[in-house]
């Protein structure tokens, strides 16, 4: 589905981007440069999309052992590169329009072209977005939001170009040109700024959330105490890390039985799609009035109540067995 996704990116995109620079041979519209221009990047992610899907879609190996899918970072990450830089470019074309004075015409042929391809932009946008979002895919979901992106400079560029037709007056052609390059800078940056903290596994507070809940919900009286959980996206694949207290005098055997309990619970209530890694801590007597389970044999003070699982509480760093 991925694969499919990219292939349709690239072919639309191309086509659109052709469009475009026809309707600017037709125009000579600053506005309308502008829109191709944008255009020229949208191919040349799609292509970039194309490589990180089949490269994050290969399996772990010894040189990868959580997999391919941080590419998909790189993806978009140099998407807003691109998006930036074809933003300065918009930006030098423009004010060089408004400084000589534009020479926009046959402008009617360029509201239908570009209204065209903006209407083509917004149906490829939101499938980009629909299935990376189902996918887990990163690139996919830059790649769709910068079409969108390129469906709103469409707009503008539409605005502008009435607003030459109706009034006569020539710069609000470049005038929009230079709005439609703000706004360009701005979704470049969002790009870019996601990208970065994927590469630098920033923590995601909606996976580390739904981690949490599914942790409460499925908790067991032997699971004493959570901290010390990790969570990050790779591509589609998530991978987790959690502390878990429980008796200390359990064997190994009982250890691998609940280290799998609490993988399917993630997996299956979390929507986990990776791997997860549960390390075992022994209780301590400062646990015993947090602790429901019942004929404990090395209690030493009553039960007294059990403390929530709540989202500060699990993600508290590790700490020394003989701390409370």
């Amino acid at each position: 589905m991925r694969r499919r996704a990219a292939l349709i990116s690239l072919g639309v995109g191309t086509a659109v981007c052709a469009v475009k620079f026809g309707g600017w041979w037709l125009t000579d519209s600053a506005a309308v440069l502008s829109d191709a221009l944008e255009s020229i990047v949208n191919v040349a992610a799609a292509l970039l999309l194309l490589y990180s899907v089949i490269l994050s879609l290969r399996p772990a190996d010894r040189n990868h052992p959580f997999g391919h899918g941080k590419v998909e970072y790189f993806s978009a990450g140099a998407e807003g590169a691109l998006i930036l830089a074809a933003a300065g470019l918009i930006i030098v074309t423009a004010t060089r329009e408004l400084l000589r004075g534009p020479s926009v015409h046959d402008v009617d042929l360029g509201l239908l072209v570009v209204g065209f391809a903006g209407v083509v932009n917004f149906g490829l946008g939101r499938y980009l977005v629909s299935v990376g979002r189902r996918e887990g895919s990163t690139a996919l979901v830059a790649d769709g939001r910068h079409v969108l992106t390129d469906t709103v400079t469409s707009a503008g560029v539409v605005i502008g170009l009435a607003a030459v037709w109706i009034t006569g007056w020539k710069p609000f052609d470049p005038i929009m040109a230079l709005l439609v390059a703000a706004n360009i800078l701005r979704t470049g940056w969002q790009l870019l700024r996601e990208a970065v903290g994927g590469l630098m596994d920033e923590a995601d507070p909606e996976l580390l959330g739904s981690i949490t809940a599914a942790l409460e919900k499925h908790r067991q009286p032997w699971w004493i105490d959570v901290h010390g959980l990790r969570a990050v996206r790779r591509g589609s694949r998530e991978h987790v890390e959690v502390h878990l207290v429980i008796p200390r005098y359990w064997d190994a055997d009982r250890l691998h039985q609940e280290g799998d309990a609490i993988e399917q619970v993630m997996l299956e209530s979390a929507a986990i799609s990776g791997g997860v890694i549960v390390h075992f801590d022994p209780c301590r007597p400062q646990k015993c009035s947090g602790c429901p389970v019942e004929d404990c044999p090395v209690r030493e003070t009553p039960f007294a109540g059990r403390t929530a699982l709540t989202l500060e509480r699990v993600i508290r760093e590790d700490e020394p067995l003989d701390r409370p």
